[in-house]
């Protein structure tokens, strides 16, 4: 799985990189500047940044490559295995290509449904995934399913209405 150093490093991206889009600044490079300055001391790697207009690249040198992009809609690139969460809004998609073959979807939701955990249960479970599913009160749950070499894992907020699904394939 992932190391604690890279989840700190994937995080304080994001966090960089949505800021940085929000303030929507007019020198790029001193952006791409930052962000590779950010990146390096939390995750002690070199990286190469690239941003666009609502998109980030980050390029981790000799290893794997993640795209936070402001996305409204399903990543075309998704597993065809994997059915599409229709319950809420899409927010955010961040795409990574890691080391030894493995790819990872984080899709940020909003305004979810409250039933989305057992809704996207029973259209898991008829494509023949294997799924768990915990609740916890009104508050919110989380929902674990495998297929194959694919995982899904669906942390949702009832109270806040958010969730992320993450689909990742595992060697």
């Amino acid at each position: 799985m992932v190391s604690g150093k890279r989840r700190i490093g994937i995080a304080v991206a994001f966090l960089t990189t949505s800021l940085l889009l929000m303030w929507g600044c007019s020198e790029k490079s001193t952006q791409e500047k930052m962000a590779e300055h950010v990146l390096k001391q939390s995750s002690g790697k070199d990286v190469d940044v690239k941003m666009q207009k609502g998109k980030v690249e980050i390029d981790e040198k000799g290893g794997s490559k993640t795209i936070i992009a402001e996305a409204t809609t399903w990543p075309s690139d998704m597993f065809k295995d994997v059915p599409q969460l229709n319950s809420g809004k899409i927010k955010h998609v961040v795409k990574s290509d890691e080391q030894g073959g493995i790819r990872k979807f984080n899709i940020y939701y909003v305004d979810l449904e409250n039933n989305a955990l057992n809704n996207y249960a029973d259209i898991l479970k008829k494509n023949g995934w294997q799924v768990n599913v915990m609740q916890m009160g009104d508050k919110g749950g989380m929902l674990n399913a495998e297929k194959g070499k694919l995982v899904i894992q669906l942390p949702v907020s009832i109270e806040d209405k958010r969730g992320t699904l993450i689909v990742f394939n595992i060697q």
